[in-house]
């Protein structure tokens, strides 16, 4: 009678894997011994970051590997800061049509003032929207890689 457990291959070479081979809509388990001390910097680490060890394991190998990593906070704090500049650029643009029409009489230093901004902010705003977009990019990217990885390695 044939063993029905295999011994898994490993994805890297030299890396020993232990345990049941990887099913194929789930990832392979991957743990580790630490000392309470590290321990505890990891769970804070995770608390910062607002997930699971789990979350907080995929994240820290995401960093090493060179991928932007938002905690759950950052990335809704960006994404209000976001839409409070589209805010500011909407009330800068509208001081300086009451000032066009008459409404507001602003000295030229302030008119300066309010080109500047109308000139930056949509800047501002984009850079911030262009990392944002990077994030969720490099994200989805990372995500297709392992699924050609995991495809390739079935066939």
């Amino acid at each position: 009678m044939k063993n029905s457990v295999e011994t898994p291959t490993p994805l890297v070479a030299g890396i020993k894997q232990r345990g049941r081979p990887a099913l194929e809509a789930k990832g392979q388990v991957v743990s580790c011994r630490l000392p309470a001390e590290e321990l505890k910097a990891f769970d804070a680490l995770c608390g910062h970051l607002g997930g699971s060890r789990s979350d907080g394991m995929r994240s820290i190998i995401r960093m090493a590997s060179g991928f932007l990593e938002f905690s759950r906070e950052d990335s809704a704090r960006l994404e209000e800061i976001r839409y409070e500049l589209g805010k500011i650029g909407t009330n800068v643009n509208q001081i300086a049509l009451a000032a066009n029409r008459g409404r507001v009489p602003l000295v030229r230093a302030q008119w300066e003032a309010i080109d500047e901004l109308r000139r930056a902010l949509p800047g501002v705003r984009k850079a911030l929207s262009d990392v944002v977009a990077e994030h969720r990019r490099r994200g989805v990217e990372l995500f297709r890689r392992f699924a050609a990885a995991e495809a390739a390695s079935r066939g």
